[in-house]
């Protein structure tokens, strides 16, 4: 069995240049964009609704500094500063049963994420390792430290809702 990993180091393999690679990153920023609006639409709790609102602006940040490569050629001036946690703790759904089907709930939804955003950061780290020029190579390398800022925000979050106290 082939884990995410390996599947993506042999997408990066696979790809015919640069120009392929930035194409496929744009269709998976717009992809996380549309996913993480399409949650926070259906969300009435508001810290949820908060994280997915955050998360799709910053996938449209990265969005836009990849069109801005792909269509000028030039590497856009970004900020490499990770937005450190932000303060989550709201209550959450595990999932339920709907006619017979399992939804993912609130937790599920943020697995999902979770494995986008890491999924993401190896696709990027994979593509620096493959470019020679190291302007390029910081580029992605910068755009995974996002993909990983936003794991371990959503990491956070999990973890506030999901932990457990010891009484005394």
């Amino acid at each position: 069995m082939r884990n995410t990993y390996q599947d993506v180091v042999e997408e990066v393999k696979n790809l015919k240049g640069i120009e392929e690679a930035v194409a496929l990153a744009i269709e998976r920023e717009k992809e996380a964009k549309e996913f993480y609006l399409s949650k926070a639409a259906l969300m009435d709790r508001p810290k949820f609704k908060a994280l997915y609102e955050y998360l799709a602006n910053e996938e449209a940040k990265h969005l836009g500094y990849l069109e801005k490569y792909r269509d000028q050629n030039e590497l856009p001036v970004a900020s490499t500063e990770i937005p450190s946690g932000q303060s989550f703790t709201p209550e959450f759904d595990t999932g339920r049963v709907k006619g017979g089907e399992i939804t993912l709930g609130d937790a599920g939804i943020l697995v999902a994420a979770m494995r986008h955003e890491r999924k993401s950061e190896d696709f990027y780290l994979e593509v620096a390792k493959r470019v020679d020029d190291e302007n390029l190579k910081n580029f992605f390398e910068m755009l995974a430290g996002y993909e990983r800022g936003h794991y371990e925000l959503i990491d956070q979050f999990l973890e506030e809702i999901t932990s457990f106290r010891m009484q005394t």
